[in-house]
């Protein structure tokens, strides 16, 4: 017996809605086709369906034996297409697939880790990976496919060039600080230490960029005697009496060193996190969009506290 599965569907419409008039409307089609469809179904069954000697008046239909038996399939029919439904309509609407962040350390501690956590709870569907920043390489990974976002930092006062087909938006401020050895003299102006050793950064790094900018803008010496990329590393030269440095706020969210003392100062200006990430026709995917919503929901929320 080989049963097509439509002709059910038709056969609990009429069950469910009392009649071929009913069902018809409800199945958008005439009581003509309702009425072949169950006949076609009696055939291929091999069974009366309807109980026709009860039929008149004002009665409801009547269902045979093996017409309420199968009554039991198309329903059980009509709640697995229901649920395969609601599946691939929530396949439609959720947010899945890899996306690749790259960053470092302070923006994660900052931020973008509150984030990455937020997300592993509300989008399980999406796949986050996040790989250590080369900002050297950040534009060509991203234009690659090899990242979908990447946090990069500079100075707030550069206006970073974006490649063709990058998007770049500014994320957060992260005001610096001064830093120098508990021993330092006590000073309200920068020009009372300008002398004295200080951690330069790289050239196209925020903290090279900000210390070229307070140098020449204020005319004072701030001689580098150390280069350092990693804050760590320059707080460790800071706290040994070695060095002062400018170094922002969030590299300093775990205590500094007892050794040195924090202070701020007008002028400094911030380092701006940034994220870069591929815009064209189809990008950003649903995936990466959502996981850039949330970046800078959490880089808003930080800023706030």
């Amino acid at each position: 017996m080989e049963v097509d599965p439509r002709r059910l569907i038709v056969l609990r419409a009429v069950e469910r809605h009392g009649g071929v008039v009913a069902a018809a409307s409800a199945l958008r089609i005439s009581p003509s086709a309702v009425s072949q469809q169950l006949v076609l179904l009696e055939r291929e069954t091999g069974f009366a369906l309807i109980d026709r000697s009860r039929r008149g008046g004002h009665r409801s239909i009547q269902f045979t034996t093996a017409g309420r038996r199968l009554l039991v399939h198309a329903e059980a029919l009509v709640q697995v297409l229901d649920d395969a439904a609601a599946e691939l309509s929530a396949v439609a609407g959720a947010v899945t697939g890899p996306v690749t962040v790259a960053a470092f350390v302070t923006a994660l501690r900052g931020f973008a880790g509150a984030a990455i956590v937020s997300l592993a709870e509300s989008h399980p569907g999406i796949d986050l990976s996040v790989h250590q920043l080369n900002d050297l390489t950040a534009a060509a990974d991203v234009l690659a496919g090899r990242t979908d976002l990447a946090l990069i930092e500079d100075d707030a006062h550069r206006r970073r060039p974006v490649p063709r087909g990058l998007r770049y938006e500014a994320l957060y401020d992260d005001p610096f600080r001064v830093v120098v050895p508990a021993g330092w003299p006590d000073f309200d102006d920068l020009a009372v230490v300008a002398t004295r050793p200080w951690i330069d950064g790289p050239a196209d790094s925020a903290v090279g960029q900000a210390m070229k900018r307070v140098r020449q803008t204020s005319a004072l010496a701030l001689p580098a005697a150390h280069v350092c990329q990693d804050f760590s590393a320059a707080l460790v030269l800071v706290s040994a009496g070695l060095a002062g440095a400018f170094v922002p706020v969030l590299a300093l969210t775990a205590s500094p060193p007892a050794e040195v003392r924090v202070v701020a100062l007008a002028g400094l200006g911030s380092r701006r996190i940034g994220v870069l990430y591929r815009r064209s026709r189809n990008e950003p995917t649903p995936a990466v969009r959502t996981v850039l919503d949330a970046l800078r929901s959490a880089a808003l929320e930080s800023s706030r506290g």
